[in-house]
């Protein structure tokens, strides 16, 4: 309210309308915060955070050739800034044009090798296309940075599940549920992991604490019947 009060005193103020903007985005009101956005680059055509965020409120309504074009239009004016080439990888990975992707992302990190959100962003690419042995590459060397989240253990887990390496799986799973107890398919993971190694203590551990988590949640109900099925075989033994 203070900043649309603001704008009403000051409406030529492009950094006024683009911390504006950037609320609406937070808010979730996309067409307020496209038009914001649209009046700071109207009111200054080299301002690159007015394109750059522009284009991150098309990836949310994934709008990704018009956020290409925004991302674009912010490195036209910022060419060595390592946040807008990630963005525009981004688009480019979710508009299915990987090698364009995989360019704005190198050059993500010839402008910053430590521009950590684009080893993850590579990661996940890399796993999306059944890379694994590269998107294993890539979280390693974005936890080396910041030591990852729960989610990127998760995602590493995956990797190493599907290259057959069950222990170091389990490893990234646990750490994943260290930083993030709700972290509820993790559990579901070490489960069928440890089902793999063959310990069934700690499967039964797992499975226990799945269950428990998992129970009520529609997005589970597969996992947590196929979870409830393995407890009954487990306990029928």
């Amino acid at each position: 309210m203070k900043l649309e009060i603001g704008q009403e005193l000051n409406p030529l103020d492009p950094e006024g309308h683009v911390a504006l903007g950037k609320i609406y985005h937070q808010l979730g009101e996309h067409e307020k915060a496209i038009t914001t956005f649209q009046t700071a680059i109207a009111l200054d055509d080299n301002h690159e955070h007015a394109y750059n965020n522009l284009g991150l409120v098309y990836v949310d309504m994934r709008l990704f050739i018009l956020a290409i074009e925004m991302f674009r239009g912010a490195l036209e004016i910022a060419p060595e800034n390592p946040a807008f080439y990630n963005n525009l990888g981004y688009a480019y990975d979710m508009s299915e044009r990987f090698d364009e992707a995989l360019q704005a992302y190198q050059n993500a990190l010839d402008a910053d090798s430590t521009f950590v959100d684009t080893y993850y962003n590579l990661a996940d690419a890399y796993l999306n296309k059944e890379s694994y042995q590269e998107a294993i590459q890539y979280y390693m060397s974005g936890i080396e940075l910041d030591g990852g989240d729960a989610t990127v253990h998760f995602n590493l887990g995956l990797a190493y599940e599907e290259t057959g390496e069950v222990l170091s799986a389990i490893q990234s799973y646990e750490k994943g549920v260290s930083l993030d107890p709700d972290e509820i398919e993790a559990y579901y993971r070490l489960v069928l992991a440890y089902q793999k190694k063959g310990d069934t203590v700690m499967m039964r551990r797992y499975l226990d604490m799945f269950l428990k988590k998992a129970k009520g949640i529609p997005r589970f109900e597969k996992q947590y019947l196929a979870a409830k099925q393995m407890l009954q075989t487990f306990e029928d033994r």
